[in-house]
């Protein structure tokens, strides 16, 4: 409804603008021609009236001589006048119709002629009143035009003075109808009228047409803007004359913009950290890709969103917002522990300011992200290499004090039982001593392996062999028959250095895991890739996903959830392989449980 009413005023606006002025010069137009015409009207008249003052070459006294009248009454000697002088104003008059011309005699104070006679006869004889502008040219012996009531009417009446030998002796006159007058102004008026309104109705139309064409020029400027303020490679397109250069400047506003934007893109995304903009009301306007990737939130559905509705599950980020939006509160290296939907658990390290522009105007907050997930592996992987490298010294201990007692032990209940003999009672029990002697020195050889996993030789491995063989020993294993397993790899997988059967005892322990893990009939997936010169094993079971908090702890020692085991399986293979450079990780996936064994390709280290 604005739009309508600003439409009716700004047309109404240009109408005015443009008709208003025609107006005004017509209404000037039309009184500087009246005002011509009058002008006209009354030059004309004293032309006659001078034309009226050549043609008396005599005096009315000469003429009245001439004729013997000079003793005659006063009638007598107008009548003389009359006749003597009617055929000269009627002669006049006929050359200019409408006009009326006479002579007045000043000494006779009366009309002397007066024509057109046929039509002006009855005024001859009569005396001007004294009020009338005649006299005042007898006077002042000055020419006069006047407009009023006078002898014929409402006229418009041109007077001068008869001088001879510089007595004035009266006065000529011509003399036109203002009703006469008064119908050619009407007439020049309608003319100029008829001429105004055509040139009204042409300005009216042509300023709708200008118009028109304003607001066609305008929406598609209004719309093109539009369209530029969400996609700033669009481009307006080429107009002629104004126009095409307001376009143009929009369009080379637009490509410095996406220059502009372009650059700041670049340097964003080329950002290793993560960057967030909210505005100061906490709305979602602007981030990178990095961003992104660490949060996992849909950027299309986020933009112009609410920052409690994108993070309704991040309590630590919230709080970080809330103190930085509201009470201006700049956060530096706060941890936040993020669930990833695709990545499981992430460590980011957030930092936020206050965004502010060059008048210290508070526009909104800047967030920064850095994922420090990899760095507090690599750091719970150390604290966890030193845990395991100290209770392998003290393991290996346990094993040599804990192997001679055992050794003892086994040797005497095998000498009690050759002497009893095959029936006696108490051979049951010297065979449950022998068999957990070599239970508890199986445990011993498990604690030697995990305190001296670098005793076996280093050799050239390819990890792919390594892991078909271990296949084949898990073929007779309890609960593999059944089982889909999936083994992937490219054959140009480089060799790294270790020993086979210590990494054959690695994929071991943790194929025995994901046997264990696995539903019925399930499926193992085994993925061989080298990446960033680094040789990784993924092992993925269908099973139940592992509590995040126990990741890291099930590579721990005597650490188990299982009511049978030693819970030293998977932290030997820990220990191999950190003693080859590398190390294991567990990480939940959509599929199950997937365990990636990282070995470089060059050893790191230990061997």
């Amino acid at each position: 409804m604005k739009t309508y009413l600003y439409r009716i005023r700004f047309v109404m606006a240009v109408i005015v603008v443009t008709v208003l002025p025609i107006i005004i010069t017509g209404i000037v137009l039309v009184k500087s021609a009246e005002q011509a015409l009058l002008a006209e009207k009354k030059q004309k008249l004293i032309a006659i009236t001078q034309q009226l003052d050549f043609a008396l070459s005599k005096d009315f006294d000469t003429i009245v001589v001439e004729a013997g009248l000079e003793k005659a009454e006063k009638e007598h000697k107008l009548q003389a006048l009359n006749e003597k002088m009617q055929p000269l104003t009627d002669r006049i008059a006929l050359a200019h119709p409408g006009i009326g011309v006479g002579y007045y005699s000043a000494a006779l104070d009366s009309i002397v002629t007066y024509g057109p006679s046929n039509e002006m006869s009855l005024y001859i004889g009569q005396s001007i009143r004294e009020t009338h502008p005649g006299r005042s040219v007898m006077q002042t012996r000055q020419t006069d035009v006047v407009i009023g009531e006078q002898v014929r009417g409402n006229i418009m009446n041109a007077m001068v003075p008869l001088i001879r030998n510089d007595q004035v002796i009266g006065y000529a006159w011509a003399n036109e109808l203002m009703a006469t007058i008064d119908i050619q102004l009407a007439g020049m008026r309608q003319s100029i009228y008829a001429i105004l309104g055509i040139g009204c109705m042409i300005a009216a139309a042509a300023s709708g047409l200008l118009v028109h064409r304003f607001e066609v020029i305008l929406s598609e400027i209004k719309s093109g803007l539009k369209r530029l303020s969400q996609d700033l490679s669009f481009r307006l397109r080429k107009m002629d004359g104004e126009p095409g250069e307001i376009t143009g400047a929009i369009n080379n506003l637009a490509s410095d913009l996406q220059a502009s934007r372009s650059r700041t893109e670049t340097i964003m995304n080329s950002m290793d950290s993560g960057v967030l903009a909210l505005d100061q009301s906490g709305h979602l306007i602007a981030w990178n890709e990095t961003a992104i990737h660490m949060i996992g939130f849909t950027s299309s559905r986020a933009k112009g969103m609410h920052y409690t509705e994108v993070f309704t599950e991040s309590e630590a980020l919230l709080h970080i917002l809330l103190d930085t939006l509201q009470n201006g509160q700049a956060i530096r290296d706060a941890m936040w522990r993020h669930q990833h939907p695709d990545r499981g658990v992430l460590w980011l390290k957030v930092s936020s300011s206050i965004w502010k522009n060059t008048t210290e105007e508070v526009l909104g907050a800047i967030v920064l992200l850095e994922d420090r997930t990899q760095w507090r592996r690599m750091e719970s992987r150390l604290a966890q290499a030193e845990r395991l490298a100290v209770i392998g010294e003290w393991a290996t201990s346990i094993a040599h004090e804990v192997r001679n007692p055992l050794t003892a032990i086994k040797a005497f209940a095998q000498i009690i039982e050759e002497e009893w003999p095959k029936d006696h009672g108490s051979r049951e029990y010297t065979g449950i001593i022998v068999e957990e002697v070599e239970r508890l020195n199986r445990f011993t050889d498990e604690l030697l392996l995990f305190s001296r996993p670098n005793e076996e030789s280093n050799v050239p491995v390819r990890v792919q062999e390594v892991i078909q063989h271990t296949l084949k020993l898990m073929e007779h294993a309890e609960g593999f028959n059944g089982v889909n397993v999936q083994l992937v790899y490219n054959e140009d997988i480089p060799a790294v250095m270790s020993s086979p059967e210590l990494l054959k005892q690695v994929f071991l322990n943790i194929l025995h895991n994901a046997l264990q893990a696995k539903p019925m009939e399930g499926r193992i997936q085994i993925d061989i890739k080298n990446i960033n010169n680094d040789v990784h094993v993924q092992i993925t079971n269908e099973g139940p996903p592992i509590a995040e908090e126990n990741l890291l702890a099930i590579f721990e020692p005597f650490f188990t959830t299982k009511q049978t085991g030693t819970g030293l399986g998977l932290a030997i293979s820990q220990r191999i392989v950190q003693v080859y450079g590398g190390h294991i990780f567990a990480q939940n996936t959509p599929e199950g449980v997937c365990f990636t064994v990282v070995l470089p390709i060059r050893a790191k280290g230990g061997l």
